[in-house]
């Protein structure tokens, strides 16, 4: 049962966070003031090595300074950083409400998706979050703003690292470091307090500070070396000689014109004084880049899992090992959005629940964000494969289908794509030209050989009288289930009547058929080209009709190619047309049937 106190802070009543932002007051105001410590300069291993243990004994100040400072000043690890944190950036999320979600539950989630895609710097949050793979925590302050009686957070406030603790007795628990020493909770429903395991431990020692100080240490170490290399590269060695009893200003004026000869290429000395040159530096820059390029290939190590995703040898470098790599990114990327996932359902979903919704009376029941972190399946491999398996009897759920191609279901009034059924066409009623019907492909609406085949065997069993015309018609429906059902009656119907382009497709089918399973003994002529000439010579018959009358009419020959240019496109152009295609249509259907069989 909720208690009343949980229903004043969710009206708004009794609620700090609702009210003001833990930082703006006075307890904070020298924190707030306070610069950084900048530790890594002059940085030694001893250091580094009491930085960690004042860490782990709840001072975590230089520690997150420390990582500041390498982020800054290491373009390699600040450069690998922004690869794992930018990967975070742009993934599709939703809020899932519990499993045997009740309709109330339902309309939470759809409430804090709605307000969670109003944000407009929810992506900027994320990103501030990825900074705890580094420092192991991230903590955004909320600024709740309302509008009628619906909160929603205005703004996230991120705050440098530096500013919190952890407590004495629980090194697990952040806390808010005030002025004096002191440490204080931090307000619930104020925060989204996010600590990133980049490896196991307590918070001090779960970010990947405690891993990349030592290669950036002795990096630093290498290009120190390397440049006081080059400083002194192909210069000779200058050795100054004094004479016995040379005073001590003697002795500087000496030194001063040894050091700057070599840049100056002149100087001054005393009388008595000497300069030798001995053999020039040699050597190469060799084991100063090689230091340098191991301690960068351990960062990436540590921070992406690999190196060939960052940078390519030219020795090691395969694509195949490339690929094992970036697999290895994906998995600490899909790790890093899971624990994202887990503290915005705990600091940003339940707040918005508890605030706005009707089912805050149990958090165990609360909905929760999830990211998708799953590459869409090979869509080739998948349109080969999926046939396949559901034409040897597998049953693949069609949005399992769509969930591993990414592909979205549609919604109930949104076109998809899809074959083409060969539509009926429009009968020739009243000497009107019959409209034009888009067909398929050859590829999608031919018969091949073995389909014929079929056909004919079934067209022969009910001429023979074995089937019924509503069986035959049922078997040629479910083997042909692109042949319209007006064609199927035509094919199994000997009544005669006026012709459509349908009815002569299906007479023309019809005829192939039965030419096939009885030619004629003798013929003059080819029965297809029988078929065309009889189709089109009432055509041609009428045309010549029509451009005679239109000479009888006309008084000069500019009336004739006046009237004939206007007249054309009605003289039955498009019954030509639909005569011809048929032929073609034909023609290609017994080629067919003739390969299948061996003719």
């Amino acid at each position: 049962m909720i208690s009343p106190q949980d229903i004043k802070a969710r009206l708004g009543r009794n609620n700090s966070a609702l009210k003001e932002v833990q930082t703006d007051r006075s307890q904070v105001g020298f924190i707030a003031r306070e610069w950084e410590g900048h530790p890594s300069s002059g940085l030694t291993p001893a250091r580094i090595a009491e930085i960690m243990l004042n860490a782990e004994q709840g001072y975590l100040t230089d520690q997150f300074d420390l990582a500041d400072d390498i982020e800054e000043k290491d373009g390699h690890i600040m450069a690998e950083l922004q690869k794992r944190k930018n990967a975070l950036l742009g993934k599709e999320w939703l809020i899932k409400p519990p499993a045997n979600a009740s309709a109330a539950e339902k309309r939470d989630a759809d409430m804090v998706t709605d307000i969670i895609q109003s944000l407009p710097d929810f992506e900027d949050l994320i990103l501030d979050m990825g900074d705890g793979i580094l420092r192991a925590i991230s903590n955004s302050q909320i600024h709740w703003e309302s509008e009628g009686k619906l909160w929603y957070p205005g703004k996230f406030e991120s705050l440098p690292a530096r500013r919190f603790d952890v407590d004495d007795d629980d090194r697990n628990k952040v806390m808010l470091r005030l002025d004096g020493g002191q440490k204080e909770a931090l307000w619930p429903f104020g925060w989204v307090q996010h600590t990133h395991k980049a490896k196991s431990g307590y918070v001090a020692r779960a970010g990947l500070i405690r891993v990349l100080a030592w290669p950036f240490l002795f990096k630093n170490y290498g290009v120190r070396d390397l440049a006081e290399f080059l400083e002194i590269y192909g210069l000779p060695l200058r050795l100054g000689k004094y004479p016995s009893g040379a005073s001590t200003a003697e002795k500087n004026t000496l030194l001063n014109a040894v050091m700057s000869i070599g840049h100056n290429a002149g100087g001054i000395i005393p009388k008595g004084m000497e300069i030798d040159f001995q053999e020039a530096a040699k050597g190469g820059e060799g084991p100063y880049m090689s230091m340098a390029n191991l301690m960068e290939r351990t960062a990436s190590k540590v921070i992406l899992g690999g190196t060939l995703t960052s940078q390519a040898d030219g020795k090691s470098s395969t694509n195949a090992l490339g690929n094992v790599h970036d697999e290895v990114r994906q998995e600490l990327l899909a790790s890093d959005l899971r624990q994202i996932a887990s503290t915005l359902t705990r600091d940003l979903v339940w707040p918005l629940v508890f605030f706005n919704g009707s089912t805050y009376n149990s958090q165990r029941r609360r909905p929760r964000l999830e990211f998708d972190t799953q590459d869409p399946e090979d869509l080739a491999k998948f349109s080969t494969a999926i046939p396949s398996l559901v034409n040897v009897g597998v049953k693949i759920p069609s949005e399992w289908v769509n969930n591993k191609l990414k592909i979205p279901l549609p919604k109930a009034d949104e076109l998809v794509l899809g074959t083409q059924q060969l539509p009926a066409a429009t009968p020739n009623v009243g000497g009107e030209q019959p409209t034009a019907v888009a067909t398929d492909s050859v590829q999608q609406t031919a018969l091949n050989g073995a389909q014929i085949t079929s056909l004919s065997e079934i067209i022969q069993q009910y001429t023979a009288g074995a089937l019924d015309k509503d069986a035959a018609g049922a078997l040629i429906k479910a083997g042909f289930p692109a042949i319209p059902d007006e064609l199927i009656s035509k094919m199994l119907s000997g009544q005669q009547r006026k012709q459509t382009p349908i009815d002569q497709a299906a007479a023309a089918l019809t005829r192939i058929v039965a030419l096939k399973q009885n030619p004629p003994a003798s013929a003059n002529i080819d029965p297809l080209t029988e078929a065309l000439a009889t189709a089109a010579g009432q055509q041609v018959d009428d045309n010549v009709a029509a451009i005679a009358d239109l000479v009888n009419k006309a008084t000069s020959w500019e009336d004739v190619e006046r009237a004939l240019i206007q007249s054309y496109a009605n003289q039955g152009a498009a019954n030509l047309a639909s005569i011809m295609q048929q032929a073609m249509t034909a023609a290609a259907l017994a080629g067919r049937y003739d390969i299948e069989l061996g003719n």
